[in-house]
Order: structure tokens, then C-alpha cells, then sequence
């Protein structure tokens, strides 16, 4: 049996790809970046420190990604979610829409390579997909937003891949948000708690998701829209370890107080300099390699 496949965002996590920030974060361009304030290094990596500490409390394996070439053009690379998929059959390697993001593949993919994971497909030429647009709500169905970050060529690319392995890639267009520089994913509007249970910002769910999620006996947890917007997005971003036992930050407390109502249990940590600044919440700081 091959000790990697992440068909679900649910099951109990029991491997991760993980990245050390880097020094340059706090150095970079913030316009072209797009951070949205200075970061300051130290805030960073105490952010980070706590998040990592949960992620090994939780008893997964945690893997940390060496790049071949540190460099400031590969800050963004503690976002490990975005550049790749990981099936039960393999990985598949995607192709950023953020282009400065675009080195990082070649990371992921020497990753797979020493790991002897075999790579079951590419996002290649103009076609882009991110990690973040894409969206299991089970094992066969992956939900894959189109944005301006993953557009129809590379949806179109993704779905013949995982057609290949009896897997149904349903896409959902995205409704805009603040401007095209902000990293609007559609795991900036949704994530899944448990295999039947989901938060979300309902006013900005497209009513054909909505109807998905029905359909498929999930119910959708509506989270307050000031935390919501306070957190540019980012409340909603939540990494479930195991079905309910959660991933989240810290500061916005009706969310938090929601989800124990639905008997979650909740890890939380600072994320106010990594997350809000740099636009990137807990379930972007992994690649899950294999849950089970």
C-alpha cells in the first residue's frame, strides 16, 4: 500500500509537505507581492513556529520541502498547498496563475522525485490551475473554482487527468472580489469540516455550489460576514487535521464559538503577521501527501 493519496480534505492527516518561511519575506516588494503591510521576520516565524507545533502534536508526518534554490523569488513557497495535487495513484504537478509563483512547481516536482512519488499529470502552456481552487468533497468529486487564478484551459487540462483515475472535476465560477491582485481562491469562500459539513460566506457562494452541497447532504455553515471581511477572507480558511478537529486562527471568536456549536474541536494559532499579511491561511501553509 503507498503511503500517499489526498482525495478528501477531511481524513485524518497523516503526511504533509511543509515550508520554512524565508528570511526575504520580510524584504520583499509588497506591491508586487501583493502582502498587503511590511511583515516583520521575527512575527513571522513565531506565526509559524505555533502553527507547525499543532501540526506535529497532531501525530502527521511532517515533510519539509528543501528548495534547490532559496531566493527571493520563492517566498511564497510556505504556501505549499498551491503548486500540486497529490492522488492515490500520484502526483499532479499544476501550473500557478500568480506567475511569480511559477518556479515553485519545479520544487514540487524534485520533491515527488526523492520521495518516489510518481507524477500522473501536468498543468502545462497557458492553461493555470492553484491548489486553492480546488476543493474534494469526496474521493471521486474534486470542485475546482475558475478564477483569475485557475482559468478554463487548465480546468480543462485537470479533468482529463483525473478522468483517466474515475474522477469527476465539477468546475464553479467564482464571483470577484476586491481586485484581480488579491489571491481569491475558492477556498476563500468554503472549507470542509467534515465529510458533510462545510463553512462558508453564503452571500458570496454561487447559488450552483449551493445546490451542489445540498445535493451531496452538506451542510454549509454560514460564518459571520464581519470576521469574514475583517480577516480578508481568511477566517474561513480552516485545515481539518481529522473530521471536526480543526486548524484556525486566532481573533475571530463568533466563528470559533459556530464551530463548537457543531462539536468541533479547535487548535488555534497567531496568524495575524504569516496569514493576514501575506494572504495565505492554514490549509495554504500544507500539502497534504496522504490522508487516510
Amino acid at each position: 500500500m503507498n503511503n500517499y493519496g489526498a482525495q478528501n480534505m477531511v481524513a485524518c492527516l497523516k503526511k504533509v509537505l511543509m515550508k520554512r518561511p524565508q528570511k526575504f519575506m520580510s524584504k520583499v516588494d509588497l506591491q508586487k507581492w501583493n502582502y498587503t503591510s511590511p511583515l516583520d521576520q521575527d512575527f513571522i516565524n513565531e506565526n509559524y513556529n505555533e502553527f507547525y507545533k499543532i501540526i506535529k502534536n497532531s501525530g502527521a508526518e511532517i515533510v519539509d520541502l528543501k528548495l534547490i534554490n532559496e531566493n527571493a523569488e520563492l517566498c511564497d513557497s510556505i504556501f505549499t498547498h498551491d503548486p500540486s495535487l497529490v492522488l492515490k495513484e500520484g502526483a499532479i504537478i499544476l501550473n500557478m496563475g500568480k506567475k511569480l509563483r511559477r518556479k515553485e512547481t519545479e520544487e514540487h516536482i524534485n520533491f515527488y522525485n526523492k520521495e518516489q512519488i510518481p507524477i500522473i499529470g501536468k498543468i502545462i502552456n497557458n492553461g493555470s490551475v492553484e491548489g486553492g481552487d480546488c476543493l474534494w468533497i469526496n474521493n471521486k468529486t474534486l470542485l475546482v473554482g475558475e478564477s483569475d487564478r485557475t482559468n478554463k484551459s487548465g480546468i480543462n487540462q485537470l479533468s482529463g487527468i483525473l478522468n483517466k483515475h474515475n474522477i469527476l472535476l465539477i468546475p464553479i465560477k467564482l464571483p470577484k472580489y476586491d481586485n484581480k491582485k488579491s489571491c481569491f481562491h475558492l477556498m476563500s469562500l468554503i472549507s470542509m469540516l467534515d465529510d458533510d459539513l462545510a463553512i462558508g460566506c453564503m452571500s458570496l457562494l454561487p447559488l450552483d455550489l449551493i445546490n451542489l452541497l445540498n445535493k451531496n447532504n452538506i451542510k454549509v455553515i454560514e460564518i459571520p460576514e464581519d470576521e469574514y471581511f475583517d480577516s480578508k477572507t481568511l477566517a474561513v480558511n480552516i485545515l481539518a487535521l481529522s473530521p471536526r478537529n480543526l486548524v484556525a486562527m486566532k481573533g475571530y471568536p463568533k466563528t470559533i464559538d459556530l464551530l463548537y456549536k457543531y462539536g468541533c474541536q479547535i487548535n488555534l494559532f497567531s496568524g495575524r503577521e504569516l496569514c493576514i499579511k501575506a494572504e495565505g491561511g492554514p490549509t495554504c501553509l500544507t500539502r497534504p501527501i496522504w490522508r487516510e
